[in-house]
């Protein structure tokens, strides 16, 4: 397992402003953010200013795109999400899909943002999650884990019918 580099790291407990911190995050992306969820709480990835960022990105050029890979996706069917809504306007570059196989010990969420940002929001037993804008080395790891398990996910049909 790779471990997190300190330099630059910085720590968020469980009340301080983890949706602002993952904001300023993904302003400084330019390619590629990839997200891997529960469930998108809408705590942390319903917010205008993430939904604008995810935007932006997604809207850069033919080369760049939000993938977002979620465990369940029954909370997307049920209510209004920023993010769906995104998924639905840019359906060719922020992808949606949903996890058909999961190893138990996949159980963080992440956010990676290029080949060098990271999110990092630990277990739920956990309450400090971590952001780095420079971590490369555990980016190309948790990287490597997300594209395995894109390559094995497939689309929702369930998500076509999301709320806007």
């Amino acid at each position: 397992m790779v471990r997190p580099k300190s330099e630059g790291r910085v720590e968020i407990d469980a009340s301080g402003d983890q949706a602002g911190a993952l904001c300023e995050l993904l302003r400084g992306a330019q390619h590629i953010v990839r997200i891997f969820s529960d469930a998108l709480s809408p705590q942390l990835f319903d917010h205008a200013g993430l939904a604008s960022e995810l935007s932006r990105v997604a809207r850069q050029g033919r080369a760049c795109e939000v993938r977002i890979l979620l465990k369940d996706s029954q909370f997307l069917t049920r209510r209004t999400h920023r993010i769906g809504a995104l998924h639905q306007r840019l359906v060719s570059s922020v992808l949606l899909r949903k996890l058909t196989y999961c190893p138990d010990h996949y159980v963080a969420n992440y956010v990676l943002v290029d080949d060098g940002g990271i999110f990092f929001i630990p277990n739920e037993d956990d309450k400090v999650c971590f952001w780095n804008r420079d971590d490369r080395p555990l980016v190309r790891h948790y990287t490597e884990q997300f594209d395995e398990l894109w390559q094995r996910s497939s689309p929702d049909p369930e998500l076509r019918f999301m709320p806007m």
